[in-house]
């Protein structure tokens, strides 16, 4: 795992990347209203180097992160995760719960573990052809193909421009050249990945959830389901934007941290 610290004496925020590309954040990193904050970004092992020899559980990434803030000297921390890192958070409020303060989750994944029951068997007819094509894609060594699959089934068509509106040219080309340990190592990880009511009813820290406002009703009814498995939770939707809200949207979401961090 890598990392960038902000350095400071402010509130620690720790920033877990969801998939396919690391800069995620990169947009509200640049906000004045999180500048007085201690700003902790992780990238996840196998993004930025050689994916590792022996895959790496979802537990494993959180253990990960878990040693970096111990190393830190940070006793807890306020986490900021989207997407397929929203998992990674839950796992380190699981397994790590003393390191832990408020969980902010982004538009958590349409994975079995985290949807309705009712819903798993109509995502996996839309997603699944989706996600096996990027995977073989990828597995042929062609990144480009991997990416556009994937990131418009789940963006939207115009993820390509708004990608390169937010992170500029060369961001987009880093982001295309990073998704190859999604499809690798990532994927299988969340595969394998077990959450339930029980494990969630284990999670004490607070928990806010936030979904755009454009995003699919799937995604409002993982955010619902969520929400009913978790003891303490609020939900925000921010119109008019969707998976794409941390690039298209970081004024908002640097104000929904503004607020003071809830703690347990």
């Amino acid at each position: 795992m890598r990392y960038h610290d902000s350095g400071g004496n402010g509130d620690p925020l720790v920033l877990i990347h969801a998939a396919v590309f690391t800069d995620w954040f990169v947009p509200l990193q640049r906000e004045p209203a999180v500048a007085d904050l201690r700003r902790i970004s992780v990238t996840r092992t196998g993004y930025t180097d050689q994916a590792p020899a022996e895959p790496l559980t979802v537990a494993d990434h959180a253990a990960e992160c878990a040693n970096l803030l111990r190393r830190l000297g940070i006793e807890r921390a306020r986490i900021l995760a989207h997407s397929s890192g929203t998992v990674f958070a839950l796992q380190l409020a699981l397994d790590h719960p003393d390191l832990v303060g408020e969980l902010v989750l982004i538009e958590p994944p349409l994975i079995d573990p985290l949807l309705p029951p009712q819903d798993r068997a109509a995502v996996g007819a839309v997603l699944g052809p989706v996600l096996g094509a990027a995977i073989g894609a990828a597995a042929a060594g062609d990144l480009r193909t991997a990416f556009d699959t994937f990131l418009a089934a789940v963006c939207g068509p115009h993820f390509r421009e708004v990608i390169e509106s937010a992170l500029g040219p060369d961001g987009l080309e880093r982001a295309e050249r990073e998704c190859g340990y999604c499809f690798s190592g990532e994927a299988p990880a969340l595969n394998s990945w077990h959450f339930d009511r029980d494990l969630a009813r284990r999670i004490e820290s607070p928990v806010h959830l936030v979904a755009g406002g454009d995003s699919p009703p799937f995604t409002h009814r993982v955010i619902g389901h969520l929400a009913a498995m978790l003891p303490d939770t609020r939900t925000t939707v921010v119109p008019d934007h969707n998976h794409l809200l941390p690039l298209t949207a970081p004024t908002l979401l640097a104000d929904l941290l503004r607020a003071p961090a809830v703690t347990p």
